[in-house]
């Protein structure tokens, strides 16, 4: 099968992602030769590169480090949201008692990971996961997950399959465009699989200055990757970058879809409008463990 083509253009980028990957001379003793280096130290106390303090991705199965994010709300019909949902699985309303839910087109620029079991390094690739928070009545008592509806991606979904589970992330044409002027840095990025029809083309500026830390040990819910209309398993986080939130109607968003739909693998949502606020991340850290 042919490879779909991956292009990447950065202009007048202040940090090249090969400079990005020189960061962090040492490294803790669980991140292993050749693997991508940290964005912080997780305790600057500490000697050496702490990894996160959680128990709940102690001995984590799987890292990952992206030069860039960009998140944009998306807003659907609360009843087709259902209808992507597996069993057992509640959208939720957003505002509560609306007809109105959201999904995030949360956009990954270059990103490495490495996997525990295998102790191999991959990427950079790029792409688009969607996310959406749902209630799981399937565990007592019923929780609130993160799912992730569709992962498309430039290359690696072998890997990215084997740690989230089949059907988890879908190959994809994938093209990305960044641009810096007069302080500001402009994110394009075109997506395209042509087996489901997926199809969405965004952009969105956002100051340089990218650079209020955050920290997540742990992100608050699990998370859960699906194969159309089935649940993987879950899986824990915890999270570091520098992020920035920019209100919607001064970030120059916009998100284009054939006929305003976006066509994933469980179904198709239409979209009726954006969220209030666009979120924009760089030098982002994941260690996840799996359930």
């Amino acid at each position: 099968m042919k490879t779909p083509a991956f292009s990447t253009s950065i202009r007048r980028s202040s940090l090249s992602f090969a400079a990005f990957l020189l960061l962090a001379a040492s490294a803790h003793a669980q991140i292993g030769s050749g693997s991508p280096p940290p964005t912080y130290d997780w305790d600057s106390v500490l000697p050496g590169t702490q990894p996160p303090q959680s128990p709940l991705v102690a001995n984590w199965d799987f890292r990952s480090v992206r030069l860039y994010q960009m998140s944009i709300p998306v807003l659907v019909p609360l009843a087709q949201l259902q209808n992507i949902m597996p069993s057992g699985f509640t959208a939720i309303a957003t505002p509560a008692g609306s007809q109105v839910g959201t999904v995030n087109l949360l956009y990954i620029i270059d990103q490495r990971f490495e996997r525990t079991v295998t102790g191999q390094t991959h990427g950079p690739f790029s792409g688009v996961l969607l996310t959406t928070t749902a209630v799981n009545t399937n565990v007592t008592p019923a929780r609130q997950e993160i799912l992730l509806p569709a992962f498309e991606v430039s290359g690696e979904v072998a890997s990215l399959n084997a740690s989230f589970g089949p059907g988890s992330s879908r190959l994809a044409k994938v093209k990305v465009e960044t641009e810096e002027e007069e302080g500001q840095i402009k994110f394009k990025v075109g997506i395209k699989d042509p087996g489901i029809g997926f199809d969405v083309t965004a952009s969105a500026t956002a100051p340089l200055d990218i650079n209020n830390r955050t920290k997540s040990d742990p992100v608050a819910l699990p998370f859960r990757a699906l194969n159309g209309l089935v649940a993987n398993s879950a899986f824990f986080a915890a999270s570091q970058g520098d992020s920035l939130s920019v209100p919607t109607a001064s970030s120059s968003v916009t998100v284009q879809t054939p006929d305003g739909q976006l066509r994933l693998p469980g179904g198709v949502l239409t979209v009726v409008g954006l969220g209030s606020n666009i979120s924009f991340s760089r030098l982002v850290e994941f260690f996840i463990k799996f359930q």
